[in-house]
């Protein structure tokens, strides 16, 4: 009872702060839940100078075996494993950690990954080290993960079979947004929150943000998560694939609970690309 008090204590506190800022609240929240908060600890720590950008961890499991872990201080919630580094400094990307938290509870999952990259340490007495990813890079299925929604939790197959279901309509979502706007900065997760609302939403939004696309006298109207959706307005923007998607408010929720998850898919191009260049980092621990 008292685990469960706590983590409660973790989650309301980060929905006080503003999710995205203190995610580390209820990422811990979720560990100690399963326990996974003692699943590896950091034996070496790099990042790059000043004290912002990437970060790599030499990391050991309970059972003795290591791997390399590597973040970004722009997305907390994502972490990136590799294997070890051999003795010229090469590893193979492995999977990636993700937690995507919301009002509700979070999402969180491992997808699997294949490429490769290295990490040569240099500089005297190893205190410093050279990352850079190799491309291609791919992202493969995703291998397990959990679902927290109010007072449900799901987990196993059930929850795979969910996460898997809203996977590919973010990929397809994603897809249509670069398709729509192939220039597009999204920034922080806020602006992309900010920028995309009033187009896949506009009946959520005030009138003066609607996008052109909008007929309100258009008669395709359809209910969906206790809203009235223009399906008008669904045809006339959206590739046919996403019409049932968004009349049926399976969309919303999606947005609602899976924001940070969007915007991951979104981003992650860029994210790689960042990390195919040589990126120079400090030992600090």
């Amino acid at each position: 009872m008292k685990l469960k008090g706590f983590t409660t204590t973790l989650i309301i506190l980060a929905i006080s702060e503003g999710l995205w800022g203190c995610v580390s609240l209820v990422e811990t929240g979720g560990r100690l839940m399963d326990g996974s908060a003692f699943a590896a600890k950091p034996l070496g720590v790099y990042r790059q100078r000043p004290k912002s950008g990437i970060r790599l961890d030499r990391m050991r499991r309970k059972d003795g075996s290591e791997f390399i872990a590597i973040s970004l201080d722009a997305m907390p919630n994502l972490r990136i494993n590799g294997s070890l580094p051999d003795e010229n400094g090469a590893f193979y990307l492995v999977s990636l950690d993700f937690l995507n938290p919301n009002a509700l509870g979070w999402n969180e999952f491992t997808q699997g990954l294949s490429g490769s990259g290295s990490f040569v340490i240099t500089g005297e007495k190893g205190k410093e080290g050279t990352l850079q990813l190799r491309e291609p890079v791919e992202s493969l299925d995703i291998m397990e993960g959990k679902i927290h929604r109010g007072g449900n939790r799901l987990s196993g197959a059930q929850a795979l079979t969910a996460l898997h279901n809203r996977q590919e309509r973010i990929a397809a979502l994603t897809e249509w947004m670069k398709e729509r706007e192939p220039d597009s900065d999204a920034g922080d997760l806020e602006a992309f929150e900010d920028h995309w609302k009033p187009l896949l939403f506009p009946e959520l939004v005030p009138k003066k943000q609607r996008p052109a696309e909008w007929d309100s006298e258009n008669p395709l109207w359809t209910l969906g998560e206790d809203v009235r959706w223009n399906g008008g307005y669904t045809r006339a923007v959206f590739p046919e694939e996403l019409w049932p998607v968004r009349d049926s408010g399976t969309l919303l929720r999606d947005w609602e609970e899976a924001a940070g998850w969007i915007y991951l898919e979104f981003e992650w191009d860029s994210i790689v690309a960042s990390l195919t260049e040589k990126v120079v980092l400090k030992k600090t621990k």
